[in-house]
């Protein structure tokens, strides 16, 4: 066991002394850190510019249902919004200027009369949206703004419904024949509203109802990972396939040494044992590297179960190249799976994506690939 420790050491100071190997090190924290900077400097909200008609007008004693929206938007906290930060302009051409000169990912007009159109079931450009070409946010963004509105006006539809549907009419004269119900009298419709009302803020308040999330996939979320503070750059996952890489590169180094003979002066029971030393020095030199790279873009958690899962993941990719290196036998064949794990991990496992979330058939594949069970441990 000492002399496995040995050569272990020596071959970490092999490869420290290998300038390219060096600076491939260095290069991931370094660029972590890089990426993490810029990305606090610059901030991390997505800034949607918004404007409701009607500003000075009122319904019934309250601002009308545009302004309502509008101050919904732009006073909703961004770890509620997520990725969206609505600010206020003082005309609509202000949102057309703000959208064209970049200073907005897309921009929303409401117009005046709001309630008064949806009611008349008049939808025609009461909400207009400006983006940029190249933008992919305003739908996504679209749907913020939609849920708001249903927030405000759906409750509305709700006791409309009640109010004018004959199914309720009927199911209420049939119970009041019954007696099986309770007696409306002559205020049945105010009385519908108001046990309507009721159960409709019960049950939307409640959360029991439904919900929807969405979100971009790195540890837990891109979204998250912006309410958190920590990168949206995948930094997780692009140390996980460092390292998955570095094992498999280090298995044909492993095997280059075994064929110049490295190995043959050592008994046949010290041999696997210093050769699985040999193997497993840069896999631990490329850990080191990624645990650097996570703790410089604010991507780690606690530290104790971080490095026990990073321990138990070197010894994974350890124990994996190991044993594709005696089944391939050769050090060249095992050099020509590396493109094809590069590309399965990036492509299949949650690094920048989880594709199991789009094509559910696809999903078992990720288990094919180490990466993804490092990923899925967080």
């Amino acid at each position: 066991m000492r002399q496995a420790a040995v050569w272990f050491f020596l071959c970490c100071k092999r490869y420290l002394k290998k300038w390219s190997f060096l600076v491939i090190l260095l290069a991931l924290p370094a660029a972590a850190g890089v990426l993490h900077g810029v990305e606090e400097e610059e901030g991390q909200e997505i800034r949607i510019a918004v404007y409701a008609e009607g500003m000075d007008r009122e319904e019934d004693g309250q601002r009308p249902l545009e302004w309502q929206l509008v101050q919904n938007l732009t006073e909703r906290d961004l770890r509620e919004g997520g990725l969206f930060r609505f600010y206020l302009c003082a005309d609509e051409e202000e949102v057309k200027e703000q959208v064209a000169s970049r200073r907005a990912e897309c921009g929303y007009g409401v117009s005046g009369d709001l309630r008064k159109k949806l009611d008349e079931r008049d939808y025609r450009r009461c909400i207009r949206v400006y983006s940029a070409p190249s933008t992919v946010l305003a739908q996504l963004s679209t749907e913020v703004v939609f849920a708001s509105l249903m927030e405000l006006y759906d409750r509305e539809i709700f006791l409309d419904y009640i109010l004018e549907s004959e199914m309720v009419e009927q199911a209420v004269s049939a119970l009041a024949e019954s007696g099986g119900g309770m007696a409306f009298g002559a205020d049945q419709d105010g009385i519908l509203e108001e046990q309507a009302g009721a159960l409709y803020d019960k049950w939307m308040n409640n959360g029991s109802t439904f919900r929807f999330e969405y979100g971009y996939r790195d540890r837990r979320g891109e979204a998250e990972a912006r309410e958190t503070g920590g990168t949206v750059f995948p930094i997780r996952g692009i140390v996980a396939v460092y390292v998955f890489l570095t094992g498999l590169y280090s298995g044909v180094m492993s095997g280059y040494d075994r064929e110049r003979g490295m190995f043959l002066r050592l008994s046949p029971g010290r041999r696997s044992l210093c050769a699985m030393a040999v193997l497993s020095a840069p896999v631990f030199l490329a850990a080191v590297s990624g645990f650097g790279a996570l703790a410089l873009s604010g991507s780690l958690e606690k530290i104790g179960r971080e490095t026990a899962v990073m321990a138990f993941y070197v010894l994974s990719v350890c124990g994996f190249s190991g044993i594709l290196k005696a089944i391939l036998r050769k050090p060249g064949a095992l050099a020509v799976t590396i493109p094809f794990f590069l590309a399965g991990s990036l492509v299949f496992t949650p690094v920048f994506v989880d594709i199991g979330r789009f094509f559910p058939e696809l999903a078992w594949i990720e288990r094919l690939f180490l990466p993804s069970w490092y990923l899925r441990a967080f």
